[in-house]
């Protein structure tokens, strides 16, 4: 695709009008073409997907609930403790807590019916071995 870019630039630049008056007819439309090409490929390729993991971001942050296991920009693990409209209450430690601006959460690692811990599961039993006595 980057070699047809370059192929097209290449030839849009060639039938361009020279320095002593003469043109090649239809450059012009060949050279806006190619702008308007660049603009889509500009548009899908950077724009569109900025703009659709912002939204995902913003939906993130919005959705944070008491309970949730959040990753801070700064690297912190904690679960949230309390919600306000710009602010987090997460707690890092057992006895500690820190409040965190919203738009510091870097990332949600899992919600808190997955954060529970598993159920314990019986001891094993050993094998019996039989033993000549």
């Amino acid at each position: 695709m980057l070699t047809t870019f370059y192929l097209a630039a290449a030839q849009a630049m060639a039938m361009a009008p020279s320095g002593d008056g003469s043109t090649q007819q239809g450059s012009g439309m060949q050279t806006l073409f190619l702008l308007i090409g660049c603009g889509f490929i500009f548009y899908f390729m950077l724009i569109r997907p900025q703009k659709r993991q912002q939204r995902e971001r913003q939906s993130m942050l919005d959705n944070i609930k008491k309970g949730d296991r959040i990753q801070t920009s700064g690297g912190l693990l904690g679960v949230v403790t309390a919600v306000e409209d710009k602010e987090l209450t997460v707690r890092i430690a057992p006895e500690v807590r820190v409040k965190i601006a919203r738009g510091a959460v870097a990332g949600l690692i899992k919600s808190s019916d997955s954060a529970k811990a598993p159920e314990a599961s019986p001891p094993a039993e050993k094998p019996k071995t039989d033993k000549p006595a």
